[in-house]
Order: structure tokens, then C-alpha cells, then sequence
């Protein structure tokens, strides 16, 4: 700011000087020549100022020309002005470009300062005569320190000699890998161009060379490397099949038709078609070893460049169909269960992942991994079975228990068939048989069948052995014919049993005899705890009602309770109270009830005895009304 003023200041000076004595002068113009000083020293300052300094120098030629020889002019006196003029308007116009030529070296120079990469120009004895911003910051050196040194002195550096005296001999230039010590001592690799720099005459005066650094690229390409090598290890070594599929093809086929507003899965679950024609697009690109061995292949040939359409089952279409549809939603992975036919014809039950690799591109990268459970599912229906077989081997020892109530149940309506037969009998046998009494007896007989007909047909379904089947269970009647069951046990014992009044709850979802089976366990469980009882209440409810979308059931007595840790133990195995209990009843009714989805716990109670409920899910049932008042017993 202060050097532009002042130089502008020296060149008016300079220019009145000149006109002044240009002027006086009695050389008839020959003085005005001298304004070209004047044009050349505010060059610096831009285009502007040289076209200014011009017009004016030829301006102020012409006015001492006129102004000062006006009186002798001659043909001469012209022509030193003519000369004056032509040597200003050269003078202007060389230096404007000048100016441009600068101009484009200050922008190249500037786009040098602005590399990243390092640009360093040497000599031919290898001193360092330009180093730019790039070569300051990956080399560590400041310009100030670095200019004058040897280059490669300096920086340590590490190449082919020969192969770069060869080159720059022949071509003129030579391109490749160098590697050099920074300030800090740690070495960098580059990648590195170098041009010999000529003089006019064409002798070589130096080299201007320009490199990149390829120290972090290598080292991520060695991470990378690495990173592949890994997958591959993991790839191959893994204990599961796992294979990499390209599905751009399957997710195009699975989605393109597919109505604006449309569920993808339901609609393709009802085009099984359709999604195999899908999954025959996804073509293997590699498999494991894994995978080789589940589905029975002798090599990963037989699978590499094929797809696993045949190998999926009509019944697992549904399961494919949720696996494209999560997949078309932009799920990352998505997984399900189905079954598969191997090469050598068995079918397998496996879970079936997929998951889109980062690479991929509308599903042209998708890692599949399958884990056989076949085992684990055989191993599940076996223990199923055994569950199933130890509840029903329960419910007929419990039956055994309560021998003595279910003969009582059937005694008393067969000895009231018997008295009212007899009556019927005797009634038919007067002279004029009563009719109206006769229908009476009948209808007691009739009644009475029935009531022991039900005795029997409960008896008989707890005995049933069957495959658990759920179904909407009414709760309230399950506990009246729970209770009726165990009615006798309950009076021998002093027992009042009673169910305790509540809104009329929703269905359950359940096994019918199983969860009868559980309440009579827990009613048995409260009569005979409360056996010990002397002097006291012995009180025994059912209650029923919702619990956190579920519903309850809580069979509440007066008992003793639990002592110590009992309350929390009192499901494991093996584990009793009574001392003639095996301590599986509650075990059993523990697995019946968390397989249909409940739960079932203990607790005792504040004051006196302890609480038994478990809960099972709701069924898809509207709530109804109660089968009867509640009763007491």
C-alpha cells in the first residue's frame, strides 16, 4: 500500500522532469524518447497503470513538442518526434506483455503453491532452487531451509540411478517410485515424475520434478489385502455354508411387478412361481467348504455359477418370499427358516440369512450363510414328545390319586339309577300305573346317565394321550371341572373351595386337557397343604382375570406356605415339600404352561398360605359372559 503511492509519485515527478526539459529542450522532441522510462517503471503496477503512463507520456510529448518548437519546427524535428511516439507506443505495448506473461507465471506459481504434491526445481548439481508448499509439508523442511541444499542429500533419497540417467538421457523425462527421509526421520514412498529443464539454446540446466505420496495408499492397500485375506480365512474356515450370490436380477424380478401400495411378501407368497423364476436368477460366485459339505456336493463347482432354485422346497417359498421382501424394503439382512433338498436328495432344515455386502449395488453383493438345524429341530419334536408323554403319564398318576373322588363321582349317580329304576319298577307295577311319577324317574335316570357320563368324559380326557392342540379355552369351566374333580379330596379335608367373582374375561388360547391337568395339580397341591392346619380357616380360590394382555389364573390357600427359598425353587425338578412328593408335578406344569407361551410363579402370601397363577395368552376370541354364577364349594 505504501510502495504503490510512492512509485507513482516518482513517476509523475519523473514524467513533468521530462516534459519540462523535453520542453526547453532545443532538440525538437529527441528529449521525449525519455518517457518510455516513465512507462516502464510503473510496469509493476498492472495493465492499468502502463496504459495511463503511456497515453500520457505520448500526451505530454506532443504538447512540449508544439508548445516549445512551435517556432523552428523543421522536417527533422518531426521526425525525432515521429521516433519519440513510435519508441513510447512499443515501449506500452511490450510492456503490457510483459505484464501478461507475469501474470500467467504468478498463476502457474500460485497453482504450484497450491499442490499437494511436492514441486521441487534443481540444478544440475542437484541444488534445490524452488520448493513449494507441498514439499514443506510432507517433507518437514521450510522453504528457507531446503533452497540451496542438495536435494537428495537432504532428503535421503532412494531410487533406480541408472534406470533415471537412462531415461532422462533418452526421453527427457522419467516416471516412478522414490523414496525419501522426512525431517522426522520416518521414510515415505512416492510417486514421482521428473522433466529435465533446458535452456533457449537447448543444454540441460536442471530437473523440475513432482511427486505424490504413496505411503498411506500402500498402507491401505496392504490393510486391505489384509482385510481380504481374513475374509477369505474366515470364509473358508467357517463352520457354516456360506456362499456370495449376485441378486440384482432376483430383487428385479421379485419387485418389478408388484402394485404401487402393495405388501411385496403376501403377493409373492400367492406367486410361488414367480418367486422361484426370482431365486433361479441369484447366480453363486463362491462358495465355502461348508457349504460344499451340507448340500452334499463333491466340489464347489457343482455350485459356483448355478443358483439354489432347485435346492429350495415348495414350502419354503413363504419363507423365501419374507426374505425378498425385507430385502426390497432396504433391510441390510434378513433371515428365516426353511427347508432344503441337497444334492443327494435329503432334506434339511436350515436358517437362512442374507446380507448385503457393502460393495453391493441394488444386490449384486449378497453373503448367504445357512445354518443346518435339522438335528436341533429332530432333537426338539423328540423332546416334545417326551414332555408330552411325561405330562400324560402325570395326569394318570394324578388320576390314580383321586380314585377314590372319581369312583364316588360315577357311585353317586349310579346308585341314584338304581333307586329311581326300581322306583320306576314299582310304579309300573301297580293296577294303574302312575304315569306322571313313571316320566319323573325316567327323567332323574336320564340326568343322572348324564352326570356320570360327564364324570367319566373327564376322567377320560385328562387319560387321552395326544398331541397338544391349542385351541380357545373358557377358563371359568375349565376351573368348575377342575374343582369338581378334586370335590371329594377337598371335603375330606375340611376344604372350602370356592371361585372368587370377577368380570367375565376373554378366551385363552391353550391345550385343553393339558391346562386342566395343571389346575387340578394346583388344587391338589392347596388341599393337601393345608392338611397340617389346626384350628385355623382351610380356604382354597381360583380367581381369573387379565394381566398384562394375558390372563391370570391364581390359586390362592391358608396354608402353611413356602419356607426358605421354596417359593423360588419349588419348579425345578425333583424339588417338594411333601414329604411323600417326587417334586415333578409343578416341574411339569411349569414346561406346560411356558410351552403355550405363559408363565407360572409362587409367592406367599401376606398373611397366611401362598399363591400359585400362572397365565396364558389371549385367543383371537371376543370376551363372554359367565357359564354360571360364581359358586361356592
Amino acid at each position: 500500500m505504501i510502495r504503490r503511492p510512492l512509485l507513482l509519485g516518482v513517476a509523475v515527478v519523473l514524467a513533468l522532469v521530462i516534459f519540462a526539459i523535453d520542453y526547453w529542450s532545443p532538440l525538437d522532441g529527441a528529449v521525449a524518447v525519455l518517457q518510455t522510462a516513465v512507462i516502464l517503471l510503473v510496469a509493476p503496477l498492472g495493465r492499468r497503470f502502463v496504459v495511463g503512463a503511456g497515453l500520457s507520456a505520448g500526451t505530454l510529448a506532443i504538447v512540449a513538442f508544439f508548445g516549445g518548437h512551435m517556432h523552428s519546427m523543421s522536417e527533422g524535428a518531426l521526425s525525432r518526434l515521429g521516433v519519440s511516439l513510435v519508441a513510447i507506443l512499443i515501449t506500452t505495448l511490450l510492456s503490457l506483455r510483459d505484464r501478461s506473461t507475469r501474470t500467467t507465471l504468478g498463476e502457474q506459481a500460485r497453482i504450484l503453491e497450491l499442490s499437494h504434491d511436492t514441486v521441487v526445481i534443481r540444478d544440475r548439481g542437484d541444488v534445490i532452487l524452488y520448493w513449494n508448499d507441498g514439499a514443506e509439508h510432507l517433507y518437514g523442511w521450510p522453504r528457507v531451509e531446503a533452497l540451496g541444499k542438495r536435494c537428495n542429500e537432504l532428503l535421503q533419497s532412494s531410487f533406480a540411478a541408472a534406470e533415471v540417467d537412462a531415461a532422462m538421457e533418452r526421453e527427457g523425462h522419467w516416471s516412478g517410485e522414490v523414496t525419501r527421509t522426512r525431517r522426522d526421520g520416518s521414510r515415505v514412498v512416492l510417486a514421482s515424475r521428473w522433466l529435465l529443464r533446458r535452456d533457449p539454446e537447448g543444454r540441460p540446466v536442471g530437473i523440475i520434478e513432482s511427486s505424490a505420496d504413496l505411503t498411506e495408499a500402500r498402507r491401505a492397500d496392504a490393510e486391505r489385502r489384509s482385510s481380504e485375506q481374513r475374509f477369505r480365512t474366515i470364509f473358508e474356515s467357517a463352520g457354516f455354508a456360506t456362499w456370495e450370490s449376485d441378486w440384482s436380477e432376483t430383487l428385479r424380478i421379485a419387485t418389478e411387478d408388484v402394485p404401487d401400495g402393495q405388501p411385496i411378501e403376501p403377493w409373492l407368497v400367492a406367486r410361488a412361481s414367480l418367486t422361484q423364476a426370482a431365486m433361479a436368477a441369484a447366480v453363486i460366485r463362491q462358495v465355502n467348504q461348508a457349504a460344499v459339505e451340507l448340500f452334499d456336493a463333491e466340489a464347489a463347482g457343482q455350485l459356483v455359477g448355478s443358483s439354489m432354485c432347485e435346492r429350495y422346497l415348495p414350502e419354503a417359498m413363504p419363507a423365501v418370499a419374507q426374505i425378498l421382501a425385507a430385502l426390497a424394503g432396504g433391510a441390510d439382512e434378513a433371515e428365516s427358516e426353511m427347508r432344503l433338498l441337497t444334492l443327494g436328495g435329503r432334506v434339511i432344515d436350515v436358517v437362512v440369512r442374507v446380507n448385503v455386502l457393502p460393495e453391493s449395488h441394488e444386490g449384486s453383493h449378497m453373503l448367504v450363510t445357512a445354518y443346518d438345524v435339522t438335528e436341533r429341530n429332530e432333537a426338539r419334536a423328540r423332546i416334545e414328545q417326551t414332555s408330552a408323554e411325561l405330562a400324560h403319564a402325570a395326569r394318570v398318576s394324578m388320576l390314580g390319586q383321586l380314585a377314590a373322588s372319581i369312583a364316588h363321582e360315577v357311585n353317586q349317580p349310579l346308585t341314584a339309577i338304581v333307586n329311581y329304576g326300581k322306583s320306576a319298577k314299582r310304579w309300573l307295577s301297580r293296577d294303574e300305573p302312575d304315569l306322571g311319577e313313571l316320566d319323573l324317574c325316567l327323567d332323574r335316570i336320564v340326568s343322572n346317565s348324564t352326570r356320570a357320563a360327564d364324570v367319566i368324559g373327564r376322567v377320560r380326557g385328562l387319560a387321552r394321550k395326544a398331541a397338544p392342540q391349542t385351541e380357545p379355552l373358557d377358563l371359568i369351566e375349565l376351573s368348575e371341572e377342575a374343582m369338581a374333580l378334586v370335590q371329594r379330596e377337598a371335603r375330606a379335608a375340611g376344604v372350602t373351595m370356592r371361585r372368587l367373582n370377577g368380570e367375565a374375561p376373554p378366551l385363552a388360547a391353550g391345550d385343553r386337557v393339558q391346562v386342566q391337568q395343571v389346575l387340578v395339580n394346583l388344587l391338589m397341591n392347596g388341599i393337601q397343604a393345608m392338611r397340617d392346619v389346626r384350628g385355623g380357616r382351610r380356604e382354597l380360590s381360583v380367581a381369573i382375570g387379565e394381566a398384562d394382555a394375558m390372563l391370570r389364573v391364581a390359586v390362592e390357600d391358608s396354608g402353611t406356605g413356602f419356607a426358605g427359598d421354596g417359593a423360588q425353587r419349588i419348579f425345578e425338578p425333583f424339588f417338594t415339600t411333601k414329604e411323600d412328593g417326587m417334586g415333578m408335578g409343578l416341574s411339569i406344569c411349569r414346561s406346560i404352561i411356558e410351552a403355550q407361551g405363559g408363565r407360572i410363579m409362587a409367592s406367599n402370601n401376606d398373611g397366611e398360605g401362598a399363591t400359585v397363577a400362572f397365565t396364558l395368552p389371549l385367543a383371537t376370541a371376543e370376551p363372554h359372559a359367565l357359564a354360571q354364577p360364581p359358586s361356592l364349594i
